[in-house]
Order: structure tokens, then sequence, then C-alpha cells
């Protein structure tokens, strides 16, 4: 009974193999679009994610005699950041507040995966590998849950680009200004991963995550906080994290 059970674990997996192998990916270039939703975070800043959105574009080039091995690129417009909330009496009346930070990036990934069909119709796939970025926009944005002149000048003076390269102040010059003034350094770089399934060899659907390797608070940044607080106090490092749910199109 047991050499019974032994054959038959082995005829299975023999038949499995050949159907693997009868459902390989064909080899060469394939193309895809993809978009979805970001959830990012800034690691050790005090922020909370937030959601975001992505897109962007892929080149496959699935490996020969490889089994299902490939090599990926792209790039890709991707939103990342944070948020905090809270609540403020400065205006007199206690008010919520909420603090976020807006960065959009171009990013290049660069990935190796494997993928395998079940059927003419089912694959699944994993890729991992680096990612490199630039920052090309994005905003520290301030505001109160209320209106009026006042609110209006603190959230302007507490409102400012988040790549632009801007000289720490401990005491502030702007009397409205309530917040620290942090921009960060445009370049980024990490790894991550990618897991997901494709139907009829076209229509995709994917998750993901990636981690930020680079701290990106800019160097003389760090040196002037560290200076004005008596070098006692230093910057922690910041590191992009994001989570994301995609779907995409292969042409």
């Amino acid at each position: 009974m047991k050499k019974f059970f032994i054959a038959a674990i082995a005829l299975v997996m023999c038949a499995g193999n050949a159907k693997a192998l009868d459902n390989e990916p064909e080899e060469g270039f394939t193309f895809m679009g993809l978009f979805g939703m970001n959830i990012s975070k800034l690691q050790n800043s005090g922020y909370n994610a937030k959601l975001g959105a992505t897109m962007g574009g892929r080149v496959d080039y699935v490996l020969p005699k490889a089994h299902g091995t490939y090599v990926t690129a792209g790039i890709d417009w991707t939103m990342k950041g944070g948020k905090i909330s809270g609540e403020s009496d400065i205006l007199g009346p206690t008010v919520s507040t909420s603090a976020k930070y807006n960065l959009h990036y171009f990013e290049i990934p660069i990935r190796v995966g494997f993928r395998y069909n079940v059927t003419d119709n089912l694959g699944f796939f994993g890729e991992v590998g680096p990612y490199f970025a630039v920052g090309v926009g994005g905003k520290h944005r301030f505001s109160f849950d209320t209106d009026g002149n006042i609110a209006n000048l603190i959230e302007d003076a507490n409102t400012y680009k988040a790549f632009k390269k801007a000289d720490y102040e401990l005491i502030p010059t702007n009397p409205y200004q309530i917040t620290e003034k942090l921009p960060f350094q445009r370049w980024d770089a990490g790894i991550g991963f990618r897991v997901g399934a494709e139907y009829n060899q076209h229509y995709n659907l994917m998750i993901g995550c990636d981690w930020g390797l680079a701290d990106i608070y800019r160097d003389n940044l760090r040196d002037q906080y560290y200076e004005a607080h008596l070098r006692m106090v230093s910057l922690p490092k910041v590191k992009n994290f994001n989570f994301s749910i995609t779907i995409g199109y292969r042409f």
C-alpha cells in the first residue's frame, strides 16, 4: 500500500509538471499598462498612512528556455506621503486640524520574476527587485476645519513645497507658522515585490509592497536641525513605504 501511494504521488507530480510545460508562457517581449491605488507612509515621521494613486507601464521579457522566468522594467507615476490629524485651540474654539505630505514621484522598477500558468487562461506570478525614483512635485499642506482670515493665514504659512530646498528655522520669521518646515530631497530608492494573477493572457490583478532604503531628508537640513537644537536632537531617518493594489492589461 505504501508503495502504491508513493507511485500515485509521483504520477500526479509528473502529470502536473507536464501540464505546466504545456502552459509555459511564450518567450519574448510583452507590454502592460496599469493603474491602481497606493497606501503609503513616511516611516519614523509621526505621520500616518494616506491613500494615493498610481499608474504606469511595464515591459516584460520572458527568458528563453527558462520555464517562466522573466525580467521586467517600467516607469510609474505614483503618489506617496503621509498625513496626521488632531485638534487645536489657537483660533479660540477647538477645531480639527490636519497636515499632509503629498509626494509625487516618477519611479523606475527593475525586477526579476517567475510566471506559472495553471491553465491556458489562468496564471500566477511573483517578482522582486529594486526601484529608483525622483520627486517631481508635491506639497506639505496644513488645514483647519473652519474658515476665516486668520485660519487662512496660518494655513498658508504652514503649506510649502515638499521638495523645495529651504534652510531650517528654529524660530520662524512668520508669526503664523506653527509647524516646522521640513522638506525632502527628490531622490529615493528601495526594494519591492509584487504578486498577482493573470486571466486570459491579458487581464492582471496585482498587489505589491515597496520599502524605501534612502533617508529622504537632505543632509544639510539634518545638519542645520542638529545645530539649531544645540546638538542634542537629531532628525529621524524618514523612509518611504508603499502598499499598492493595481490592475493591468497586457498587450
